[in-house]
C-alpha cells in the first residue's frame, strides 16, 4: 500500500542538509505554535469570522499584503543562499550547494519574488486603496 501512495519516494530520496532539516523544523514548530496560540487565546472562531470568510476589501487587501511579506522572507532567505552560494564558491572551492540545487534556489526565487511578492502586494494594494477612492462600502460583484 505505501508503495502505490508514496511510489519511488522514501526517506533516502528527501534532502538532509542542515538548512532543510531546520526549516522544516522551524516551519513545524512555527506552526503548532501559531495553532496552541489561537486555541489558547480562543481566536479560532474570530479568524474564520473577522477575517478569512470576510468581504471586507481592506482586510481581504491586509491578508493579501501579509501573505506577500511572508513570501517576501522566504524569497528572501533564497537571496541569501544565492549570495552565499557564490560567495563561499571562489578558486577550488564549490560552496555549499551542488549546481542542480542552486538552479532550483534560483528559480524558486525568481517566480516567488514576481508572483508571490509583486503581484501579491499589487493585488493587496488595488484592495486595500481602489475602493476607498470610490467610495465603495464593499467588494463589488459578491457571490
Amino acid at each position: 500500500m505505501e508503495h502505490f501512495i508514496f511510489g519511488n519516494l522514501t526517506l533516502a530520496a528527501l534532502p538532509h542538509e542542515w538548512f532543510t532539516i531546520g526549516g522544516a523544523v522551524s516551519l513545524t514548530l512555527g506552526g503548532i505554535a501559531a495553532a496552541a496560540a489561537l486555541t489558547y487565546f480562543k481566536l479560532w472562531k474570530w479568524l474564520w469570522k473577522e477575517w478569512l470568510t470576510s468581504t471586507d476589501p481592506k482586510k481581504i487587501g491586509i491578508m493579501y499584503m501579509v501573505v506577500a511579506a511572508a513570501m517576501f522572507a522566504r524569497g528572501g532567505l533564497d537571496a541569501i543562499m544565492i549570495w552565499l552560494q557564490q560567495a563561499l564558491s571562489s578558486g577550488s572551492s564549490q560552496g555549499f550547494l551542488d549546481p542542480g540545487h542552486f538552479q532550483q534556489i534560483f528559480t524558486a526565487h525568481g517566480d516567488i519574488m514576481v508572483f508571490f511578492v509583486t503581484m501579491g502586494f499589487f493585488f493587496g494594494l488595488m484592495n486595500l486603496i481602489v475602493p476607498l477612492q470610490i467610495g465603495a462600502r464593499d467588494l463589488a460583484f459578491r457571490f
